[in-house]
């Protein structure tokens, strides 16, 4: 009888305590997740502004998830500039060199 109410009542109490927990680790979670978000639509290039309305989360990833891409794409094109001028670099000291050998061997003839 009654020993059984007061169990089902500390259990009860211990499960809203368990939740409670639960509930409170969640909000951390997000207070923590939107934290972020909110930093990286600071670092993002889009309109901000009073008028602006605040990207949505998802927007949010797909519009940095774009803006890497783009970037990776911006960095392996200047790498790839990058390469071709230190060819053409080393083609004109190549040939500077064979010029100058052509130059001494031509002043040395009698």
């Amino acid at each position: 009888g009654a020993s059984g109410k007061r169990n089902q009542q500390e259990e009860s109490s211990g499960d809203i305590g368990v939740r409670l927990n639960i509930n409170l680790r969640e909000r951390c979670r997000m207070h923590d997740l939107n934290e972020a978000l909110d930093d990286l639509r600071a670092v993002i290039p889009y309109a901000h502004g009073s008028t602006v309305r605040k990207l949505s989360k998802i927007a949010t990833l797909l519009l940095a998830k774009n803006h890497i891409i783009m970037q990776a794409s911006a960095i392996d094109e200047l790498r790839q500039m990058v390469t071709t001028l230190q060819k053409q670099i080393k083609d004109h000291e190549q040939k500077k060199r064979e010029e100058e050998k052509e130059e001494v061997t031509v002043s040395t003839v009698p």
